[in-house]
């Protein structure tokens, strides 16, 4: 069976296990723990706190200082399975993650955009728009950078509808955890300048209520006595450095083989998409020259709402 996934078919509207009642509305569906006991479904109020955790380092750090107190409980915790996360976040969420927020009597909702969303794993409804951060070389003699529209589209979308549908929470009623940390501001500056942070519906807990840089967080994960989490990423990401995508094919080869895949596949659509800024194929990258330092990653961080 391949692993790349559908480029082209929107997900349906509906996701799998939800029905329309008399007025077309979808009706909530009931999500159960592992040993079969139901999930609870938000109780009302003003709004209602949601981790959104991207399974990295920050993430880690956030479970870390709600299980210690420092953070008050959220109502909820959500990570969005994009289909395409490194191994090692899964590994990492259901050894060490899970079983912390437990203890606190939190559990975590992987939601799954097979499911949940409803746009194609790499373009829009229409295929004019390429969702993913991939290079480009349309114009002849140089390279551009195309927009990243993945985050929005099946991370903050799809947490959105799976958290309106599943826990019962209007989307003006969900404020959002996101994990950036005092090394990404700039990232949370342009969120701040939004509708959702004027009203309310964002906050960043290791900019305001604990604020820490990455080296802070993974110390004080390590002093949980948790081991060092890993850097959240998709396999496919075009942000990654050259010693990520080094990483990737020398320990990771079935997750570089299916980046090779799908941009073989993008291309069918998009002949001059590239996931890296060289923009020859993926396959065939000398990944061996040093990382420029300096260079501005769009991920300093490790992923999307880390």
């Amino acid at each position: 069976m391949s692993t790349t996934p559908d480029l082209i078919t929107p997900r349906d509207s509906t996701p799998t296990g939800v029905f329309a009642d008399a007025s077309g509305s979808p009706t909530p569906v009931q999500i159960t723990t592992g040993a079969g006991s139901a999930l609870p479904r938000w109780s009302g109020g003003s709004v209602a706190n949601i981790f959104s955790s991207g399974g990295g380092t920050q993430s880690a750090a956030i479970t870390a200082l709600i299980v210690q107190g420092r953070l008050p409980k959220p109502d909820f915790v959500c990570i969005v399975d994009t289909e395409r996360e490194r191994k090692t976040t899964w590994q990492y969420l259901d050894a060490v993650i899970r079983p912390a927020l437990r203890s606190v009597g939190v559990e975590v909702h992987r939601i799954r955009v097979a499911e949940w969303a409803t746009n194609g794993t790499c373009f829009s409804k229409d295929l004019n728009t390429l969702l993913l951060p991939a290079f480009t070389n349309q114009t002849v003699g140089s390279v551009g950078k195309l927009t990243g529209f993945c985050s929005n589209k099946w991370k903050v979308e799809t947490r959105q509808r799976y958290c309106r549908i599943v826990l019962g929470v209007p989307t003006n009623q969900q404020r959002a955890w996101i994990g950036f940390s005092l090394d990404e501001v700039r990232r949370a500056v342009r969120m701040m300048a939004g509708e959702d942070y004027a009203a309310g519906l964002i906050r960043f807990p290791l900019i305001h209520d604990a604020p820490m840089r990455r080296q802070s967080s993974i110390a004080l994960v390590e002093k949980m006595g948790w081991p060092t989490p890993p850097r959240s990423a998709c396999w496919n990401c075009p942000n990654q450095s050259d010693g990520e995508w080094r990483d990737l094919k020398l320990n990771h080869p079935d997750e570089f083989a299916a980046a090779c895949a799908l941009e073989i596949e993008v291309q069918k659509v998009d002949p001059f998409a590239w996931f890296h800024v060289s923009c020859v194929p993926l396959s065939e990258v000398d990944f061996t020259a040093p990382d420029d330092l300096f260079a501005d990653r769009a991920c300093s961080s490790g992923g999307c709402f880390t």
